[in-house]
């Protein structure tokens, strides 16, 4: 059987770059022939087209965080704050840090995919000392190995 020729990658990337060159030599010539008039037009329909795509961009929602993570908070003990956190992701978590605040760590090894954990805030510990249990948390990150995620939380 015979092999098919096939083009050199290198020669292939020169032809473009020198096509891309010549393209632009034209268009920036073009723009220096132009009138003002020309000119004022194509600001215009730039500006136009670049507002148009700004806008769209804005107005479409988010599709969540990386990891599909969900968290909430529960502050009805007075005396215990607990965190809810569910694995919405089809992933298992691994080497999951929980931080609050940026301060009060809890780790855990894996958090399989759909799992909830609810972790109490005096679970939480910083420089070996737990967290108080009343503790009313702001922020809460979540770093695995998949990723991060930092969320606020409702508090009072």
């Amino acid at each position: 059987m015979k092999d098919t020729a096939r083009p050199d990658p290198i020669a292939a990337a020169h032809k473009v770059k020198d096509l891309a060159r010549d393209l632009a030599q034209d268009v920036a010539e073009g723009y220096r022939k132009s009138t003002r008039y020309v000119r004022l037009r194509a600001a215009i329909v730039g500006s136009w087209a670049l507002l148009s795509v700004l806008t769209l961009w804005l107005a479409c929602p988010s599709t969540g965080n990386a990891l599909g993570a969900e968290v909430s908070v529960s502050f009805e003990d007075p005396l215990q704050t607990q965190v809810l956190v569910s694995n919405g992701s089809s992933a298992i978590w691994t080497d999951v840090v929980l931080t609050l605040d940026g301060t009060w760590r809890y780790e855990k090894k894996t958090v399989r995919d759909g799992e909830q954990i609810v972790v109490a805030t005096h679970q939480f510990a910083r420089d070996g000392v737990a967290a108080p249990g009343d503790l009313k948390p702001r922020t809460l990150t979540i770093d695995c190995d998949q990723g991060k995620v930092k969320t606020r939380l409702g508090g009072r």
